[in-house]
């Protein structure tokens, strides 16, 4: 009696799932895989887009940069005073010098964090666009190789390179 059940259970899983391998995976199977592996991070710092959006990145980061050593420098600058001088000065000169150190190191890190989160905000925009970009043509791929499911290769510990789309991703985000 339990074989029976068993043999009922193994027959029906397997006519429960055979219609979705035969409709699902025609071209995979002939292709020899339903997986197909992509390196994402590859196809952002590859694509134009990807290097546009990098350059980018780097002369919003100049821009702010600039202010931001400056800041440091002046920053360095009442340090280095308070330190030489600070025997010679005056106890309300020795203040005032203190507290406008302090508040030139509270804005520098007012401004670094302004700065950084303009950045990452943009950042963030940017591969946006092109993370949206990559999948829709990632989606075009799969569907006609036939895979199944598409993994980003760093989670992947071994892969033919016939299931690699990633320099087709590159090539098409590129034309």
């Amino acid at each position: 009696m339990k074989f029976k059940i068993k043999g009922l259970i193994i027959v029906s899983a397997f006519l429960l799932t055979a219609p979705f391998f035969v409709l699902a995976g025609g071209n995979a199977f002939a292709a020899g895989s339903i997986v197909g592996v992509i390196n994402m991070q590859k196809v952002v710092t590859m694509s134009n887009q990807g290097k546009a959006a990098n350059a980018e990145l780097q002369s919003l980061a100049k821009k702010y940069n600039g202010k931001l050593i400056s800041m440091r420098n002046n920053i360095a600058a009442i340090q280095k005073d308070l330190q030489q001088n600070s025997s010679i000065m005056s106890s309300s000169e020795k203040t005032k010098k203190t507290q406008e150190f302090e508040t030139d190191v509270s804005n520098f890190q007012a401004e670094e964090k302004k700065v950084n989160n303009i950045i990452n905000q943009k950042r963030y925009a940017l591969l946006k666009g092109i993370i949206s970009r990559a999948e829709g043509i990632v989606s075009n791929i799969a569907k006609e190789k036939g895979f199944l499911i598409v993994v980003d290769r760093p989670s992947v510990v071994y892969r033919v390179d016939s299931i690699d789309i990633t320099q087709e991703v590159v090539n098409q985000m590129n034309k």
